[in-house]
């Protein structure tokens, strides 16, 4: 049941987390196929896309299995159910602050949590920006390999529910369903770029997704610190 709501948890991250999606990685699919024919465009936007996406899973999903493994260093020391209650802490009270800068009540405290990956993306993004605009579906591939290292506070609250599983293997499947989690709204702005960038960037949509997390933070410390 435990690893089920993980599962759960990091899915409803990702759908949920659609608009902040939307401003960090929006401009990066409205760009996939920019500067290539209409007529290639509209044969290759679908499959660029779904590869793109793919890459960008795998990498989540890599994330994922090195996180679990830091976590799973605990159980060799004999704290592991501690270590694991800290992390899941931590996640949650990340979740909020994200919840907390996607209404705008309050943004300093997640803008500096997402220049932890700062220091890993400024030597992957030179290379990341080759594969932009994507002209085969090989580069759609990579470009979501690379892209996905972007540093995002939405991942990285993620990755700590990741540290909170028992093995490699669950630590990829968190990853994972947050990944498909924020499927619905790359994919669509794979075809609406634009128009559903502003229409996700609206206020109304970003407060509601961001009581949305800092429902599921809260949920996170009932279920392991009340129950």
């Amino acid at each position: 049941m435990f690893e089920e709501s993980l599962y759960f948890s990091a899915f409803l991250i990702g759908l949920f987390g659609g608009t902040h999606c939307a401003g960090m990685c929006g401009g990066i699919i409205s760009g996939l196929t920019l500067g290539i024919s209409e007529e290639n465009r509209r044969k290759n936007l679908l499959s660029f896309s779904l590869l793109y996406n793919l890459g960008r899973i795998i990498s989540y999903s890599v994330a994922g299995a090195m996180a679990a493994s830091l976590g799973a260093v605990s159980d060799n020391y004999g704290f592991g159910i501690e270590v694991r209650k800290i992390l899941t802490l931590i996640a949650a009270t990340v979740m909020i602050f994200l919840g907390l800068y996607l209404t705008g009540w309050w943004t300093n405290v997640i803008l500096k949590f997402e220049k932890i990956g700062s220091f890993l993306w400024q030597r992957i993004e030179p290379y990341a920006k080759r594969y932009i605009p994507i002209r085969s579906h090989g580069h759609a591939l990579i470009a979501g390999l690379l892209w996905g290292w972007l540093p995002c506070g939405l991942v990285y609250s993620t990755l700590f529910l990741a540290m909170t599983g028992k093995s490699v293997a669950q630590g990829v499947l968190i990853m994972t369903s947050f990944g498909i989690g924020t499927l619905p709204t790359l994919l669509t702005i794979g075809y609406f770029s634009g128009s559903l960038i502003a229409n996700l960037q609206k206020k109304w949509i970003r407060t509601f997704a961001g009581i949305m997390i800092i429902g599921f933070g809260i949920l996170q410390f009932k279920i392991h610190f009340f129950s």
